[in-house]
């Protein structure tokens, strides 16, 4: 599990050993093995920052280009002319070799 807060620089990981780290600016805030108690304090951390962070509104021609991306990608992951070929009746079998 990785989760992070990019504007604080919070993040969550997993080490080998299945210690769930929560680090802030690259000190280690919180190690322990309940990923329940890992993602509390994570969230926590998180909500605080958020605060201090808080998230640019974008304007009128910033939605519209992301509006236009995300239907541009949703159309191209939908492409009908990627079509599986037909399959034909021919097909082999196992009683002669085919």
């Amino acid at each position: 599990m990785n989760l992070s807060f990019l504007p604080g620089d919070l993040h969550l990981s997993k080490d080998k050993n299945g210690l769930f780290i929560v680090k802030i600016a690259g000190q280690e805030v919180l190690s322990t093995r309940s990923s329940r108690a890992a993602v509390a304090k994570f969230n926590a951390l998180r909500s605080e920052l958020e605060k201090k962070f808080p998230m640019a509104k974008a304007n009128v021609k910033e939605k519209a280009e992301l509006l236009r991306r995300e239907i541009c990608d949703a159309l191209v992951s939908h492409n009908s002319l990627g079509r599986n070929k037909k399959r034909t009746t021919a097909r082999g079998t196992r009683t002669f070799g085919g």
